[in-house]
């Protein structure tokens, strides 16, 4: 698989998830998970582990903070109606 494959399977998933409906509390449960991964990566006693939570949990806290009903919602900030559109409209 070449960078532009990889790139446009990340585009297709992405707006695969913008179209989606959110299940209930999905960001608030990803959250809940990354924040207890990060207590782990702080309380635990090896470095390579700690490291590993460490990562695992900003990648969760990330998903819990993007998205339509992320911190968007939380904040009551207006959202698009309509997903994006994956294909490109060019005059």
């Amino acid at each position: 698989m070449n960078t532009s494959d990889l790139r446009e399977t990340v585009r297709n998933v992405i707006a695969y998830d913008d179209a989606r409906e959110s299940a209930p509390y999905e960001h608030e449960f990803t959250l809940l998970a990354g924040l207890g991964l990060l207590t782990c990566a702080f309380l635990t006693p090896s470095r390579t582990r700690a490291v590993v939570h460490a990562m695992v949990a900003g990648a969760l806290l990330m998903r819990a903070t993007s998205g339509r009903d992320g911190m968007r919602k939380w904040v009551r900030e207006p959202h698009e109606t309509q997903p994006r559109s994956r294909i490109l409209m060019t005059p």
